[in-house]
């Protein structure tokens, strides 16, 4: 760190007490300095090297412009003190912060402006929240820290979203082909310590009672052959607060899918995986219905919750 008498070398130049009270109003990068203290550029861009030097200003490269703001220096309580205290005695102090307050303005403006006019049409430029896979992972991220378990898991697409986060994951499938699949992707991703995996029926389901902060059920109610059963054996293991989130066909007619996909019901109506939810002692927080994979086979998300 420099030494004081470099540190009032620096700054015995009111051209660099400008920049220095500037970028303590806010990070700037040299274009928007030049702008905010009406001098040239030249100027600018030779007193921010001896005052980054001292440590008074940091730097950040952000594509082609570079952006200054406060330096190591102000870690130093007494160096932070002194300068917040009597920064504002330069001349020009309020004629600046007035400009700076406009620099920023713009700069708020532009990027309103920019989303302003691509509303309605962002989704042509950019998938949301940078694509599919990154939202997904954003949303699974809600699940830190928390018990999880997945009934029906499949091939695990939803457990291993959420495993990446919950402090634990409970998946449980008919079929061990299914939950071997899953445990070589958790281990793939060296994620599988966080992973048990049970082989059973949804059919003969047993769930320890307050053991889960959020129970899955994707997919798989329309493959068991007493559903209601099912929803209740979640309710019953799920946590004070835990919620109960339930992916599945809406009901439908097309009897295919009996044969093609083993399907044992029809879909459902979401009134009535509501009522179940109900009288297994949740309060359902949302019914919502999705486009599927499929044409014509719509899916519905029925969440709820277990309150205290």
């Amino acid at each position: 760190m420099a030494i004081l008498l470099e540190i009032l070398k620096v700054l015995a130049d009111e051209a660099r007490l400008r920049i220095v009270r500037a970028l303590l109003q806010a990070e700037l990068s040299v274009a928007e300095l030049v702008q905010a203290l009406n001098l040239p550029q030249s100027t600018v861009s030779r007193h921010l090297k001896p005052l980054k030097q001292v440590g008074l200003l940091s730097s950040r490269r952000d594509g082609t412009s570079v952006y200054y703001g406060r330096g190591p220096l102000f870690q130093e309580q007494d160096v932070q003190a002194l300068l917040d205290n009597r920064i504002n005695e330069v001349s020009f102090a309020n004629e600046d912060s007035m400009r700076v307050e406009h620099v920023l303005e713009i700069r708020r403006r532009k990027n309103a402006d920019f989303f302003d006019e691509l509303a309605g049409k962002y989704q042509s430029l950019a998938a949301p929240g940078g694509g599919w896979d990154a939202l997904a992972a954003g949303m699974a991220a809600g699940f830190s820290g928390k018990q999880v378990a997945d009934l029906g898991c499949g091939e695990g697409e939803l457990s291993i979203m959420v495993g990446r986060f919950a402090e634990h994951v409970t998946c449980i499938d008919q079929s061990q082909k299914m939950l071997d699949f899953v445990k070589e992707r958790a281990q793939s991703m060296k994620i599988d310590h966080r992973f048990n995996f049970t082989q059973r029926d949804l059919n003969d389901l047993s769930l320890s009672e307050q053991s889960y902060d959020a129970v899955f059920i994707s997919q798989s109610l329309h493959h068991v052959d007493d559903p209601e059963a099912v929803v209740k054996q979640a309710a019953f293991s799920l946590r004070k607060g835990g919620v109960l989130i339930i992916l599945d066909l809406l009901r439908h007619e097309h009897e295919w899918t009996r044969e093609q996909w083993a399907d044992q019901w029809l879909g459902f109506e979401p009134s009535m995986i509501s009522t179940w939810m109900n009288e297994a002692g949740l309060a359902v927080l949302s019914t919502e219905g999705l486009s599927g994979s499929v044409a014509d086979l719509s899916v519905i998300m029925v969440v709820a919750k277990k309150e205290g």
